[in-house]
């Protein structure tokens, strides 16, 4: 596959005793019924993914409207790349857990449904905290899956960390729950990834202190000029706007302890 084709559909290839390898139709009653049962709080929307082809159906109008989209998405690729890129590792390896989870419960793996969160981006360009539920619509006559229901839900008024914790959960009196926590593989990931030079470490944890330009010179021996580029290049790097949200990023991608 073409590195510029869709990633998660590597992840289902690798649970072929999981997935199937054909589509079906899907009705909107079903899909209904299903969302009926789920708890949704805040602004959310939908739309029925087809594993074997990655293409979209039933989309919900409010994905369009949330995100600025001027056509609705028809493969799961237009759904990736409205994903923070900082969250899209995190996404692939929730996903390959919950189905490695899910794998071992296949006499019913329709009865499960795998959960977790990450940024997505919005009409105004920002990016908000959003919980990801999937849910098998359909099987074939082999118990692999089909197709699932996706539901995305706005939670930025709950919380605007991410836990980095997946979730695997039982369905129609189910009564099972399953927790995966890949918080320390991702902080340890997103250190190796660390894009600021030693010198702009330096000068981020001064800024962190609360240190102006000039003083930030004169506690490292150059001009301040030099501290506001810097600083400039810093902020285009981890594409913040100001010292608080540089620094509110580093703190979560695990740059500034």
């Amino acid at each position: 596959m073409d590195e510029n084709e869709n990633r998660l559909a590597l992840i289902w290839e690798k649970f072929p005793e999981l997935f199937a390898h054909r589509s079906n139709e899907i009705d909107s009653d079903t899909i209904i019924k299903m969302l009926s049962e789920m708890l949704v709080i805040g602004d959310y929307y939908y739309y029925v993914l087809e594993i074997a082809n990655q293409s979209l159906s039933h989309v919900h109008s409010s994905l369009c409207q949330l995100h600025g989209l001027t056509e609705s998405p028809t493969h799961i690729q237009n759904i990736v790349d409205i994903i923070h890129p900082d969250d899209v590792s995190y996404v692939l390896k929730a996903e390959e857990v919950c189905n490695q989870k899910i794998t071992k419960l296949i006499s019913n793996s329709n009865q499960y449904k795998s959960c977790y969160c990450f940024r997505m981006k919005m009409q105004d360009g920002t990016y908000k905290l959003f919980h990801h539920q999937a849910i098998p619509v359909s099987m074939d006559a082999d118990g692999k899956i089909i197709s699932v229901l996706n539901i995305h839900t706005n939670i930025e008024h709950i919380s605007k960390k991410n836990s980095y914790v997946a979730h695997v959960i039982g369905l129609n009196g189910i009564d099972e729950f399953y927790q995966f926590d890949l918080s320390k593989k991702i902080a340890q990931e997103r250190k190796h990834k660390n894009p600021l030079t030693i010198r702009e470490l330096d000068i981020l944890n001064y800024i962190a202190k609360g240190y102006s330009s000039i003083k930030i010179a004169q506690q490292l021996g150059i001009s301040d000029q030099t501290v506001r580029v810097h600083r400039k290049n810093m902020l285009k790097k981890t594409q913040t706007f100001n010292s608080s949200s540089l620094i509110k990023h580093c703190v979560e991608m695990g740059w500034l302890v």
